[in-house]
């Protein structure tokens, strides 16, 4: 690995420490958030932006874990591919929730029930496994609701989120000058099918650094937009999209 290489690395992973403390400033304020509707109702959006905020951070410790060896370095590629899963993922949750509440219900619904049968498929648990007791209550908002969502038509192979291609092509996202089926594109490239090529290339190579820095760089922009989509949908004091702000700045991400 080239010196320049090694410091350019060195310096993403700042950046990235940088976006983990403002991480763990953000997650007071979605447990906040969490908590009160728990208590009122309604806004079951946030339990997804809790949830995928938990993936976010794990996917960055991933990153990180993977950076300190030669050896896992040829894995860097998993965390990017799936952080883009999330990133669509949030953003067609809160698309969902600012047209009508009741699709989130939907999707929550089908969510846990898809989970609910392919875990009973691989363990045989029937109804003991806890999924099933929040989906019996989830189950019993939607006929309060009359939301039309048929419990019996869900499989174990049932997606609930669209695919990615589809989620890409619809996305306003932008990743440096990608967007749309341009993302797809990169997704692709990033994706199991392709993980065992990127390694094969490492291990003939020795070197993967630029590839590396790709990777931190997307992660990294990947990571704010994460945060950035979060923010601008509402529900969080001004100072978090300030520093937000700040952050990107420091980074000249767009």
């Amino acid at each position: 690995m080239t010196s320049s290489a090694l410091q350019k690395i060195d310096l993403l992973k700042t950046h990235l420490n940088k976006i983990d403390e403002f991480s763990g400033l953000f997650n007071g304020q979605i447990q906040n958030i969490v908590e009160r509707h728990k208590k009122e109702g309604g806004n079951l959006e946030y339990v997804y932006v809790e949830h995928f905020h938990n993936e976010i951070k794990g996917l960055s410790r991933l990153f990180q874990y993977l950076l300190q060896n030669d050896e896992n370095k040829k894995y860097v590629f998993f965390p990017v591919r799936a952080s883009i899963e999330v990133m669509l993922y949030l953003e067609y949750v809160l698309k969902l929730a600012k047209i009508d509440g009741n699709k989130i219900l939907k999707l929550l619904s089908t969510d846990l029930a898809q989970s609910a049968t392919a875990t009973n498929e691989a363990a045989s648990t029937g109804n003991e496994h806890p999924i099933y007791s929040t989906l019996n209550k989830i189950d019993m908002a939607n006929k309060i609701l009359k939301t039309g969502f048929d419990l019996s038509r869900v499989k174990s192979n049932t997606k609930p989120f669209p695919n990615v291609r589809s989620l890409c092509d619809k996305s306003q996202l932008s990743l440096k000058d990608s967007q749309g089926s341009d993302i797809y594109h990169l997704y692709r490239a990033y994706s199991e099918s392709n993980h065992l090529r990127l390694g094969n290339e490492y291990s003939i190579s020795k070197d993967i650094d630029i590839d590396i820095c790709w990777a931190l760089e997307y992660f990294i922009e990947i990571y704010i937009k994460f945060y950035e989509q979060i923010i601008n949908f509402g529900s969080f004091p001004d100072e978090f999209g300030e520093k937000l702000a700040l952050i990107k700045k420091s980074l000249d991400i767009a």
